[in-house]
């Protein structure tokens, strides 16, 4: 079945949104899609920065994920992204509405979150966002998207912030959301 189907969209905001990528392939029994903008104007004003980066994969899912994101990021020589609490709550309501089906799987108002974040932070210089759905749990649903080429970029962007929910829908599928922002 499509459990099994990758799409990757990518997209980056100039004066119009362009479509530069979209590409399907099979992958780890996950379902996933990764969405990139650039708003027009860079902004100076400081980012509202939830807590430190968290040093273990204990604690909740968002602070996992948060790891071993971060975790391979620094394999790459990056620095860590900074957990932004309204991020994450748009994320998590991004979430909350694929796994309810009030929006389909995939980045269905995209934009309107992009432009929220950039307000609350006055301004930002890039977004991008990554979603994923299946039964998994923090390093798989990190370990797809680092095997994802798409997603892959996403993760090794020039960001410093990151944006992370999930909600569980029927069954024991988990829907997740990673907003980056570039501040």
């Amino acid at each position: 079945m499509l459990d099994y189907l990758l799409f990757i969209i990518e997209y980056t905001m100039t004066r119009k949104l362009t479509l530069l990528v979209l590409t399907c392939f099979t992958t780890f029994q996950i379902m996933a899609c990764t969405r990139a903008a650039v708003p027009e104007k860079d902004s100076v004003a400081a980012a509202k920065v939830s807590g430190p980066v968290p040093g273990t994969v204990s604690g909740n899912m968002n602070d996992q994920i948060l790891y071993y994101t971060n975790q391979f990021r620094a394999s790459k020589g990056l620095p860590p992204l900074k957990m932004e609490i309204n991020c994450s709550l748009l994320a998590e309501k991004h979430s909350q509405d694929m796994a309810a089906g009030r929006t389909g799987f995939g980045h269905e108002g995209f934009e309107v979150r992009a432009a929220a974040i950039g307000k609350v932070l006055g301004g930002m210089s890039g977004a991008a966002e990554n979603v994923a759905y299946g039964t998994l749990d923090a390093k798989g649903v990190v370990d797809g998207w680092i095997n994802s080429p798409g997603h892959r970029k996403n993760m090794l962007g020039n960001f410093n912030l990151i944006g992370i929910g999930y909600a569980q829908g029927k069954g024991r599928i988990i829907y997740f959301t990673q907003l980056f922002i570039k501040h």
